[in-house]
């Protein structure tokens, strides 16, 4: 029963960073939108490359934690969606 709580546990932190994670990157393309200038849009690229490492790490975190009774990735999938979403957004600016 331990085992469970402390794998939840660690499972609800790596989904919790990865959720702040993209969101910082969605903040930073929102503004790059709106004010695209080289230091925004250089901010987003960072943002989003620190997500894409988060969503590694999410991934690879999973893998290791191998949870049995909630052991799908419909979380990590819909934010590593969420996030791809907005490197689209970025894109437009190039």
């Amino acid at each position: 029963m331990d085992d469970h709580t402390q794998m939840s546990w660690k499972e609800d932190i790596v989904i919790g960073q990865l959720h702040n994670s993209v969101d910082n990157a969605a903040m930073a393309v929102g503004k790059a939108l709106t004010k695209p200038t080289d230091l925004f849009i250089q901010e987003a690229l960072h943002m989003i490359e620190t997500a894409d490492r988060t969503v590694e790490n999410a991934l690879k975190s999973r893998g290791n934690i191998e949870l049995k009774s909630r052991g799908n990735i419909e979380p990590i999938s819909e934010l590593q969606a969420q996030l791809s979403h907005e490197k689209e957004r970025l894109n437009t600016l190039h």
